[in-house]
Parts: structure tokens; C-alpha cells; sequence
């Protein structure tokens, strides 16, 4: 089912009213702050891992992008943790900062999130369906003051420490999804949202355009953009949390379930946990899971060795 022109036109000026919204620079909001609670512990203080000439650049151009946002500035704490780049599917490579040692020390906050299939259950059934993107969405929540100098990070051309929400931090997910809650708090049903995957839904035509539009005004109100190209509006069925969804039915992408289907033989308990991992986020769509998967879970316990060694009968 398409959408007709007057919903189409519709859509267009929904999509023209919010167009400031639409940003690939991350906004930043006033409506939450991220504190770091490490108690009494003392600061911990780590050196720069090191990084091949290439991975150099890499930080040094990532530095200066972040530099010229307003994610980061130059520190002087007495905290340090060391930068870390982790490839992308995509080839590119994401700047992560190895935050485990002051994680270990930082008090947990265990603010719920919301379950997959239960979200995933809710859009399945619809007709009309908007995911939005935010952009870069830890971005947008800033850091108290404390926070910023126990986020500080160490790289090869000095100590920065970020103004704002960074990936790695322990309860990083939980201040971000407490803010997109309250985003929402009064919409009802057709509204959800997981982290920065914001979802509006719905069998009407009508209900769903009203409660699109109340989303859009919240998020400029809240001082939130959306990242264009990663949004998917006024659609059948979409991509959702690894899955499509829409019209009644919830199915795997083809593209995980072909790298489940290609995944080397593991050699390690690590390798098996990384399998497991993947597998099972498709498990509901596997008659007795639990069962055909107990010789890999068995593999993964502490009494077994890491090293896996593969028989005839195993392969």
C-alpha cells in the first residue's frame, strides 16, 4: 500500500514545518544533564594506548572535527582514559574512549529500558509508521561540571575532555532513554522509543499524522535535531531495531541473517559468545532455540577451556 497524494502532500508539510529540525549537527538540549557519581574513589589517570601512523590521523582529524562542534576542549584533569577506534561496517571508524577503569568506579544507574519485543510487537501491528534518527544523539546531552573532568581522555597530542554525552559511559544509555521517556510522557500508544530510535505509529491515517507532528514540535522544543537520511517517514514498513516491521508482520533483515549464515566456525569462548550474540536476536523466529543452542551456551562457561577444539561430529 501507497500513500495517496493528499498524504504524501501532507507529509511534505510536516517534513517543510520542522525543516530546522532536520540537522546532521546535533542540537543540544536543556532538558537533561549527565553526572558521573564516582564516590571517593581517586582519579584514574591511564596512558594512550598506542596507534599505527594511519590511526593517528585518524584521532587527530577526529580531534578537530569535535573541536570545531563543541563535543570536546582541551583539559586539564586529573582524570585520563585512553582512545580506542573501532571499525565500522561501513569501513569507516568510530572514535571510542576506553572508559572501563572509571566505569568500575562509578556508582550504576539502573533506569529501565524499554524491551525490543514488546516495541517491536506494538509497530507489527500498525499501518502508518515514522522512525526519526536523532543525530548523533549522546551529543546532545551536555555534561555537568564534575562530569566533564572525570571524561577526560588521553591521545597522543594531548588531554581533552568532553562538554557533552560521550559513548563508553557507564549509565550513558540510561540518562539518554530517562530523556527521550519524558520526551514522549502524554502521547499514548503510538509512540515509542529505544535510545535515539524514535518511532510514531498507527492504523489511522489521522491519529498518526497528529501525533507526528506532536513529536516533531517536542523534539525542536526540547532543543533535539534529527538526522535526515536516517529517517524513515510516512511509511508501510520500515526498519526498526534490526528488524521489518509493519503491516501486520515482524521479519528479520536479510543482511543479518546472511552473516549468521556466513559466521566463521569459532575458535574461542569469545567467538562463540559474539555468535550467540547475534543469533539470538532473532530467536523468536527460531522454533526451540533454547534447546538447538544449549551445546554453543555450554561452551561459554567458566569451567570450560577458551580454546575450542572442533571434532567431526561438532563441525
Amino acid at each position: 500500500m501507497t500513500l495517496g497524494h493528499m498524504q504524501q502532500q501532507q507529509i511534505q508539510e510536516l517534513c517543510t514545518s520542522y525543516a530546522s529540525t532536520f540537522s546532521a549537527t546535533p542540537g543540544r538540549t536543556e532538558r537533561a544533564y549527565h553526572s558521573i557519581d564516582t564516590g571517593n574513589a581517586h582519579p584514574i589517570r591511564a596512558q594512550s594506548y598506542w596507534v599505527s601512523p594511519e590511526a593517528k590521523t585518524a584521532i587527530e582529524r577526529e580531534i578537530q572535527d569535535m573541536l570545531q562542534m563543541g563535543v570536546i576542549h582541551p583539559s586539564g584533569s586529573a582524570w585520563a582514559s585512553p582512545v580506542v577506534l573501532v571499525p565500522k561496517p561501513d569501513g569507516e571508524i568510530r572514535f571510542c574512549v576506553d572508559y572501563r577503569k572509571l566505569n568500575a568506579v562509578t556508582r550504576p544507574d539502573n533506569f529501565p529500558m524499554p524491551r525490543t519485543d514488546e516495541l517491536l510487537e506494538k509497530l507489527g501491528r500498525a499501518q502508518f509508521i515514522s522512525t526519526l534518527d536523532l543525530t548523533k544523539g549522546y551529543w546532545q546531552v551536555p555534561l555537568d561540571e564534575s562530569a566533564k573532568e572525570r571524561s577526560a581522555f588521553i591521545t597522543h597530542v594531548g588531554l581533552y575532555e568532553f562538554n557533552v554525552l560521550s559513548f563508553g559511559l557507564q549509565n550513558a544509555p540510561a540518562t539518554f532513554q530517562r530523556l527521550v521517556d519524558g520526551l514522549l510522557v502524554g502521547l499514548g500508544e503510538p509512540a515509542v522509543t529505544y535510545l535515539d530510535d524514535v518511532a510514531i505509529f498507527s492504523d489511522s491515517w489521522e491519529e498518526y499524522l497528529e501525533h507526528l507532528w506532536k513529536v516533531f514540535e517536542r523534539i525542536r522544543e526540547a532543543g533535539l535535531t534529527v538526522k535526515a537520511k536516517k529517517c524513515q517517514i510516512g511509511l508501510n514498513r520500515v526498519t526498526y531495531l534490526g528488524h521489518q516491521v509493519g503491516q501486520g508482520t515482524i521479519n528479520p533483515l536479510h543482511a543479518k541473517v546472511d552473516a549468521i549464515q556466513k559466521w566463521l566456525v569459532p575458535k574461542s569462548k569469545k567467538q562463540v559468545q559474539s555468535f550467540l550474540g547475534l543469533a539470538g536476536y532473532y530467536k523468536q523466529f527460531v522454533p526451540q532455540y533454547s534447546q538447538i543452542a544449549a551445546p554453543l551456551t555450554d561452551l561459554t562457561k567458566k569451567k570450560q577451556p577458551n580454546a575450542i577444539q572442533w571434532t567431526e561430529e561438532g563441525l
